[in-house]
């Protein structure tokens, strides 16, 4: 299967997140999402693997939110290796670990 490229990739969770009416909350270091988010987030994953984005994906490490409202609208940043949403990679990673443990406990 061909790697999709940056734009397609972005413009893709975009619209997904779009159709889902993602609504990412803000999630400091240290702190554990609205547990009723969850499931929005399982969807959107879900939709993404789907789709033919892989979870392994390494952009997902440059993903940032642009904005939050009406729904989560996300951009790729440049890879310079400079973070520019933080708060989003925390919580993306926070996310993705709950999501793990879950799935082990249903084994």
């Amino acid at each position: 299967m061909q790697r999709m490229d940056d734009t397609n990739f972005i413009k893709q969770i975009n619209e997904i997140a779009r159709q889902n009416q993602l609504k990412l909350p803000t999630v400091g270091k240290g702190d554990l999402p609205p547990t009723e988010f969850l499931d929005d987030w399982a969807l959107f994953l879900e939709t993404c693997v789907r789709s033919g984005i892989q979870l392994s994906d390494d952009r997902w490490q440059r993903v940032a939110v642009l904005s939050r409202t009406p729904h989560t609208v996300f951009v790729l940043e440049d890879s310079d290796g400079e973070a520019r949403d933080p708060d989003f990679r925390v919580g993306l990673q926070l996310l993705m670990g709950l999501l793990e443990e879950q799935e082990e406990n249903q084994d």
